[in-house]
């Protein structure tokens, strides 16, 4: 088969744009709320140097087996505060996801009223068996984003 298939996901947040795409990018924040359900980032493994060029670094573990770890190595092609970041990616660990393919991940933040943002993610390719499997993890991911949003914003 051949790596073909881009994911799409959006989701509405009643958040600032700015909030929102920090909680995406600083590493303190991402630390919190990335993962799907049973899996966490270890926060020690998060860096970041948030610009064009920059690059990217974290270990996704899964609880109930700390062995199985799925690791993410990222340069940003595009970085643009509080708009969009694209990076391209080296994932490995993941058995859906050739760690000799480089895959493209684009987060896209859009402003929707007076405080909304509209998160657009877009991310491939994907190998066309395994492509909804992880555009189901990005929907949980966004899941753990609203409730890490919506504790954060109480007093």
């Amino acid at each position: 088969m051949t790596a073909n298939v881009m994911v799409v996901v959006e989701r509405q947040f009643d958040y600032p744009r700015p909030d929102v795409f920090r909680a995406w990018t600083a590493p303190e924040e991402m630390a919190r709320w990335r993962g799907s359900p049973g899996w966490h980032v270890e926060s020690e493994t998060v860096t970041s140097e948030l610009r064009l060029g920059g690059r990217h670094h974290h270990v996704k573990v899964r609880d109930n087996d700390p062995t199985t770890r799925v690791t993410t190595d990222a340069v940003f092609t595009e970085y643009f505060d509080p708009d969009v970041f694209v990076a391209r990616q080296r994932i490995t660990g993941d058995p859906g996801i050739d760690p000799d393919v480089p895959l493209e991940l684009r987060v896209e933040f859009t402003r929707t009223g007076r405080d909304g943002t509209l998160v657009r993610i877009v991310q491939g390719p994907y190998e066309p068996e395994v492509a909804g499997f992880h555009a189901k993890g990005w929907e949980l991911e966004l899941e753990r984003l609203q409730t890490y949003l919506s504790g954060r914003a109480a007093p």
